[in-house]
């Protein structure tokens, strides 16, 4: 497929009434600003431009990157770093699953949760939830997510699926995890759960609308399914990232392999057409700016991409290196340059980068 440079995103529309959905007591707050699209049955909220800060100092300092990491490993993080790398057993996974499955990358994949909890301002969903008895999360990883959802909501019977049986002993009792391969037929019951979640999952699906359409079945009438997924495409806005940045040949690099070994990481803004498809209705679809650093002036979105930024250096070896090594044949030491590279340009504070970042609820028809 092509690989897009840098891009930015739509041009902003005339602010619209918003759905019934949309409008409910339970929906999250439209951000000041922000451009609200009806089309049908599918609500987009787009957020507004980010100012970026004023720094006198060219770069972030490495304890300024670590300061992110060390405040987040007291609170977030239950495993160690340890040596080498670890990926899912090939018996569990007909696919070129490219992440890895030690300690550092579950290290990573907490750290994420703290961010995308951030940036929904503490939510840990956008569906409007009353009283759910009965909950999935596919691709649950570490199982944080599954762990603060079961305590969210005591009553319900919660389950978590993953390749690997990495997740903790000692859970909410009210938990349960299964090892499953989500890209395979369902074991689960037709309308046996009430909510259905699935986040970050990209470049380990190769079939989003199968995917989508076997949560359509899966949850009650009236049950919601969400997706919160990112766009892996690196956009900049004002210019500031170069056309032959580290950055950009890196993004480049990373979206043509994931293309070569049959799945996307960039397909995100089309899921919304999935949901409508499969049979969803009161669709949403909200897109967050996610920053690649703290440049950003708004303080929530200041403190978002310094997280994200000590997320995404720390897995850009997890991201690159099964990639890179059998799509694009390139060495161990090659990859460690390049990523040197991309490194210090996420340092570099005059250099403004942000992914889309895109949040889908549906609702199964009564």
């Amino acid at each position: 497929m092509a690989t897009p440079a840098p891009t930015s995103p739509p041009k902003s529309v005339s602010p619209k009434a918003a759905s019934p959905r949309s409008a409910g007591p339970s929906s999250p707050p439209v951000p000041v600003g922000a451009d609200v699209t009806v089309q049908n049955d599918v609500t987009t909220t787009m957020h507004p431009e980010i100012e970026a800060e004023t720094y006198t100092e060219s770069s972030y300092t490495d304890s300024e990157v670590g300061s992110y990491t060390t405040s987040l490993s007291s609170s977030v993080m239950h495993y160690r770093f340890e040596n080498g790398r670890r990926y899912h057993s090939q018996s569990m996974t007909d696919s070129n699953y490219f992440l890895p499955n030690d300690e550092a990358e579950n290290d990573r994949l907490d750290l994420n949760h703290h961010v995308m909890c951030l940036i929904q301002k503490g939510e840990l969903h956008g569906a409007p939830l009353e009283n759910p008895q009965k909950i999935l999360d596919i691709g649950t990883g570490t199982g944080i997510w599954a762990i603060e959802i079961a305590d969210k909501y005591p009553m319900a019977h919660v389950v978590g699926n993953d390749l690997s049986p990495i997740q903790p002993r000692w859970v909410p009792p009210n938990l349960t995890f299964e090892v499953d391969d989500v890209e395979k037929e369902w074991t689960h019951k037709p309308g046996s759960f009430d909510f259905i979640y699935c986040r970050y999952m990209l470049g380990s699906i190769k079939d989003w609308p199968r995917l989508i359409s076997q949560a359509f079945e899966t949850v009650k009438p009236g049950g919601y399914f969400e997706i919160l997924e990112p766009d892996s495409t690196i956009r900049c806005d004002d210019g500031s990232l170069a056309e032959g940045a580290a950055l950009v040949q890196w993004n480049k690099l990373f979206i043509t392999a994931a293309a070569t070994l049959g799945t996307s990481v960039t397909d995100s803004p089309n899921y919304k057409e999935y949901f409508r498809n499969a049979g969803f209705v009161d669709i949403s679809q909200e897109v967050f700016k996610l920053p690649n650093s703290p440049w950003p002036k708004d303080p929530l979105l200041k403190e978002v991409g310094g997280y994200h930024m000590a997320t995404f250096m720390e897995g850009l070896e997890g991201l690159s290196l099964f990639f890179f090594t059998t799509v694009h044949k390139m060495s161990v030491p090659e990859i460690n340059i390049l990523l040197a590279n991309v490194r210090k340009e996420m340092k570099n504070k005059a250099i403004h980068t942000y992914f889309n970042l895109h949040r889908f609820v549906g609702r199964r028809p009564e």
